[in-house]
């Protein structure tokens, strides 16, 4: 909690500095405009998260950087949408209940995977000057590797285009995959007219199968963005 205010805190400062340093030189309009295209990149910092499913089984999971990248394009001077894949992995803890009653099994240190890709759009509050907050709404998928053994080494073989049939061992490991959505919102602080930085926080929902409810993930992301303007001042 300490990194994320640190973090918010650090985004405050900047926005301040960049708006009095872009009144004092004058400068034109840096922000984006209809038609542009952008490339996103930047880490992405994860709260930790207790999920409890059906049947008494609970995992912890930790705390956690990962990184998001993806494209957006403007529709409008205020209204993007956009495609983003974000990674992570993190540490967890949990206890799996078996179908005989009082029997279980306690996994530590365990190293969860997700993989996320979300379509977005995000709509920027039409003010002047060089910051722009933001409110963002995305729906997507998710991907979930638990790195846990889910039965025996397999062998299996395929061709490959570079080193032709090739033939080895996988371990095989329990996942799931998910319908996600999610909502945010953030500041969007431009330097120049092809390049600004965003942060904002997001809450992610993703509808885990035997989950209790719906597990939220709440992050806050630090983008890189590199504008590509479909006409120039």
């Amino acid at each position: 909690m300490k990194r994320h205010l640190l973090i918010l805190l650090s985004a405050a400062a900047l926005a301040s500095s960049q708006g009095a340093l872009a009144q004092m030189m004058g400068h034109g309009n840096t922000s984006g405009a209809m038609g542009d295209w952008e490339f996103r990149i930047g880490p992405v910092f994860t709260e930790s998260k207790n999920v409890e499913f059906k049947g008494g089984s609970t995992a912890d999971v930790d705390s956690t950087t990962g990184i998001r990248v993806g494209t957006g394009y403007y529709v409008t001077d205020q209204f993007i949408v956009g495609m983003n894949f974000g990674w992570a992995q993190s540490s967890f803890n949990g206890v799996v209940q078996s179908g005989h009653p009082g029997t279980s099994a306690v996994i530590e240190n365990g190293h969860v995977d997700f993989s996320t890709l979300m379509f977005d759009a995000t709509y920027l509050l039409p003010l002047q000057g060089a910051i722009k907050p933001f409110a963002v709404a995305g729906l997507g998928w998710n991907w979930i590797n638990t790195n846990i053994a889910a039965g025996p080494p397999q062998y299996g073989c395929w061709w490959d285009p570079w080193w032709g049939y090739v033939c080895t061992g996988y371990q095989p490991t329990h996942g799931a995959n998910s319908f996600a959505y999610q909502a945010g919102a953030g500041v969007q602080i431009n330097f120049t007219r092809t390049f600004n930085i965003s942060v904002d926080y997001r809450y992610t929902w993703i509808d885990l199968n035997n989950a209790n409810g719906t597990p939220g993930f709440g992050a806050i992301g630090l983008m890189f963005n590199w504008r590509f303007p479909s006409y120039h001042y």
